[in-house]
């Protein structure tokens, strides 16, 4: 099916199957897990159909066809379509953020006990990725920040590896003052962007 899709205009998820033995396939628009929704065109030499609203779908029954006006299907006739494919479909990834005191690798206190619940969460799921990525706030030079974001992620894996944690499992990125939780002018000491963000899978 993928030589009927031009490209995804959002993020999104997909449900693209065969109903059967019959020639169309479904196409629909799922939130991710967060609840957003993004937007995806399906496109064939027939035509092309814009999918932009939750649980929107087409039908698509060939190359040449065009896809069918969008319809939106319930939660529940995704379930009951789709059960097979639903019930072995991979876990969404859960993200913790972790902050910090102001240029330091010290995390503030209320973060302290995320790290028993992300150790639950890596446990509880059998995690084969965690990927731990390092922020700051907009204070100082980019390669003061750049290291400092390296050592914050660097300090939580190491503190994971301390609790059992395979080493193997883990990655750490280093995203400076870039991408930032809550934009601010260069200089801005925001509490909410000196953190590390960890994504269990």
């Amino acid at each position: 099916m993928n030589h009927i899709f031009t490209g995804l205009l959002g993020a999104a998820m997909f449900i693209v199957l065969s109903t059967g033995c019959s020639p169309h396939h479904l196409v629909i628009l799922s939130p991710d897990p967060d609840g957003h929704v993004g937007k995806a065109e399906v496109s064939t030499d027939g035509g092309k159909q814009l999918l932009e609203v939750p649980h929107g779908m087409t039908t698509v029954s060939g190359r040449s066809a065009t896809p069918s006006p969008v319809t939106v299907v319930s939660q529940e006739f995704i379930s009951a379509t789709f059960a097979e494919v639903l019930a072995i479909e991979p876990a969404p990834a859960e993200k913790f953020i972790l902050y910090f005191h102001s240029n330091t690798t010290d995390l503030v206190p209320e973060s302290r006990s995320t790290l028993s619940t992300i150790l639950s969460a890596i446990k509880r799921r059998g995690a084969i990725s965690i990927c731990i990525s390092g922020h700051t706030d907009s204070t100082g030079s980019v390669q003061l920040n750049d290291d400092l974001a390296h050592d914050r992620a660097q300090a939580i894996s190491d503190l994971l590896v301390l609790q059992g944690v395979d080493r193997m499992r883990l990655s750490v990125l280093s995203h400076g003052k870039g991408n930032q939780l809550v934009p601010t002018a260069d200089g801005v000491a925001e509490p909410r962007n000196r953190r590390v963000e960890v994504i269990v899978r």
